[in-house]
């Protein structure tokens, strides 16, 4: 593949709700550009994306998938993601590497909360974005009910450039507006034909609606077309794209991936009308990791997107907090093949085998990224807790998971205290359970799930004074060590505060970092109930020491004293992690889902009703209430309502379930 200039470049992201057929459009596009001499289907595993053991095995996306086609000498980056909300950390990403995004959607199933929760995330990252309505060869005819819900569900600005065209067979062409023309396709060629006549009065009312909105975005074209003078659609699509790229409108498109209807019109809209990057670079080269894959020959392949300078192969690049690796050399992924290439402009997506950056990392030289703001990433609200059958096989488990955690933005793993077992965090159990497959797969190791322990916290009830004192004579040097602390509560998630009061020598200045360190380790340790203390200040106000039997020993072992006096004279509150949910269900079913989650002990933050159909409801839930949430989610709904969680912050635990716990520890 030759280098493009960044003018020459457009990046897109394929999004849109499971089963609507975005990685069939992808094959077709690839199929219609050229790029490839035969579709392959989902159900045989043989497309140009979905080629991991477990996207052939579940039949659906899981992964990105970046793939480069040509089109008009433009170099299009297109970005296939998973439709489920479940995997939304790795669509965010790409969201965040492209320069528009095609919304692509079912012509049947328009209304579907993951439908909703996209559009919102596109409006998040303003995105320029266009809409393909898929599969319109099984009804035609409900083409204009489908744009209108799509006016009541996203935005009244949504406009069809395009109409099918019916034949007794389904589907053989579009209708295209701004051009006033009907064209046949088949995916390989395209050919121009008349507007039917049954057609005629819908294609001149759409077009009136169409150049209404279009002529808005150009004062010069406004004025001429108010003047009665006739437009080219080559005007008209300038002033679309002014529109597009300003995001006060959004191009739909309608067609099939399967029958190979609309592609044509589709690229040459992808072209004209989704902008080039527009940022100027800066004097340094920048990069994003946006996602990972694994070849059995290159081993992992880490795409990224070039935000900075023109890069070149053996670039070293790195961040503030890594050494930096040489990206020896720069790859574009084609359809059929990974191609090298000497220069990788500003804007344009590459790949790097063997990168050990994690996704989501910015990559530059001398690691100064000040200067590239990335959105906010969506953060994972389930767990399990994961064990080998065989302990020998720990070590290895915890390796790969690690690996994963650095090619999926959505996964995190810690230790779980009290079992000591990993605990590998995501966005829903789909999630995990994909996650376990791999794990399996790669490492053959026998894993076991557990449901997890709640991570819960305790802080202090009050204020309190206390004295740690640790003497001890054994022959010898003894061991002598004397510290004063006060103890403060200190506000939800403000973490642990230490500040040295001490005056006059009273504790040695080399001494006073073990009583730190003895506080740190008495609070691991846990309090009343047994879970660590968190949200306290430690102020160390005196002392005393002696000068043959003190040591750090001696002073560690003050601290963690002190702190336990204070503690039982304080006493403890136990404190639990709280989830932030954002649920989509249908207003018919807000009341069932409202009552469910009251019933959860859930604060309700505010519901948002986005159309007749559509509620958003935003609220705080205790983690250990949600242990069941998804499944019940899909019963309560009928497979409709969607969510997507986060952990959002600590809070204290009503006395009377404190009560029951009292005598669980972690």
């Amino acid at each position: 593949m030759n280098e493009y200039s960044t003018d020459k470049l457009r990046t897109i992201v394929l999004v849109g709700p499971p089963g609507a057929g975005k990685t069939s459009l992808l094959e077709a596009l690839c199929y219609s550009s050229g790029a490839i001499s035969t579709k392959g289907r989902v159900e045989d595993g043989n497309t140009v994306s979905d080629r991991t053991p477990e996207e052939i095995r579940h039949g659906y996306s899981i992964d990105p998938t970046t793939t480069s086609i040509v089109h008009q000498d433009v170099k299009l980056n297109l970005i296939d993601t998973p439709g489920s909300s479940e995997f939304l950390a790795s669509t965010a990403l790409a969201m965040e590497a492209a320069d528009g995004a095609l919304i692509v959607i079912d012509s049947q199933s328009v209304m579907n909360p993951e439908l909703l929760l996209l559009w919102n995330l596109i409006n998040d990252y303003e995105l320029p974005r266009m809409i393909f309505v898929n599969k319109c060869e099984r009804d035609p005819q409900s083409f204009s009910k489908t744009v209108d819900r799509l006016h009541e569900t996203l935005s009244e600005h949504i406009d069809p450039l395009e109409l099918p065209l019916p034949d007794a067979n389904g589907l053989s062409g579009v209708i295209d507006l701004l051009a006033n023309r009907g064209f046949l396709d088949n995916g390989a060629t395209e050919s121009e034909v008349g507007i039917p006549e049954d057609l005629a009065v819908d294609e001149r009312s759409a077009r009136d609606v169409l150049l209404d909105e279009i002529v808005q975005e150009d004062d010069a074209i406004m004025e001429r077309y108010l003047s009665g003078e006739d437009l080219t659609p080559e005007e008209l699509s300038c002033a679309l794209a002014l529109g597009v790229k300003a995001t006060h409108l959004t191009p739909l498109l309608c067609g099939s991936a399967t029958s190979d209807v609309g592609l044509h019109h589709l690229l040459d809209a992808m072209v004209a009308l989704i902008p080039p990057p527009d940022e100027t670079p800066g004097p340094d080269p920048i990069a994003l990791v946006v996602s990972a894959t694994h070849d059995q020959y290159l081993g992992r392949l880490a795409v990224l997107k070039n935000l900075g300078s023109p890069l070149r192969p053996d670039a070293l690049l790195g961040t503030a907090n890594t050494n930096e690796e040489r990206l020896h050399q720069l790859l574009i992924q084609t359809p059929t093949e990974l191609t090298p290439v000497n220069l990788v402009d500003h804007g344009d997506i590459f790949i790097v085998a063997k990168l050990h950056a994690a996704v989501g990392t910015l990559l530059t030289k001398g690691g100064n990224s000040n200067n590239i703001k990335l959105h906010r990433t969506v953060t994972p609200g389930f767990a399990i807790s994961l064990s080998t059958e065989n302990p020998q096989d720990e070590e290895r488990l915890a390796a790969n998971l690690f690996k994963l955690v650095s090619d999926d933005p959505g996964l995190e793993v810690e230790r779980e205290a009290g079992t000591h077992r990993l605990l590998l965090k995501g966005l829903g159990t789909n999630h995990l359970g994909i996650t376990m497959e791999r794990i399996q797969r790669r490492s053959q190791i026998t894993l076991q799930s557990h449901e997890p322990i709640t991570q819960y916290r305790e802080t202090f009830r009050r204020s309190a004074h206390a004295e740690g004192r640790y003497k001890k004579q054994t022959g010898g040097h003894g061991q002598f060590g004397v510290a004063t602390i006060v103890v403060e509560p200190l506000e939800r998630d403000a973490g642990f505060e230490f500040i040295d009061e001490i005056v006059g020598g009273a504790i040695p200045r080399n001494f006073i970092p073990a009583v730190e360190k003895g506080i740190h380790e008495a609070m691991t340790a846990g309090g009343l109930f047994g879970y660590p203390l968190t949200d306290i200040r430690v102020r160390l106000t005196d002392g005393k020491y002696h000068s043959v039997d003190s040591s750090e020993m001696s002073f560690k072992m003050a601290g963690s004293i002190a702190l336990r006096e204070a503690l039982e004279q304080a006493g403890s509150q136990l404190l639990e992690p709280i989830l932030r949910l954002t649920v989509t269900v249908t207003a018919a079913q807000q009341g069932d889902v409202l009552g469910y989650l009251s019933s959860k002990r859930g604060k309700i933050l505010n519901t948002t009703s986005t159309d007749a159909t559509w509620v958003q409801i935003e609220v705080d839930v205790p983690a250990a209430e949600l242990t069941s949430f998804a499944p019940d989610l899909r019963a309560m709904t009928n497979g409709l309502g969607s969510f997507v969680s986060r952990h959002h912050h600590y809070d204290t635990v009503p006395d009377h379930i404190a009560e029951k716990l009292k005598t669980t520890n972690p």
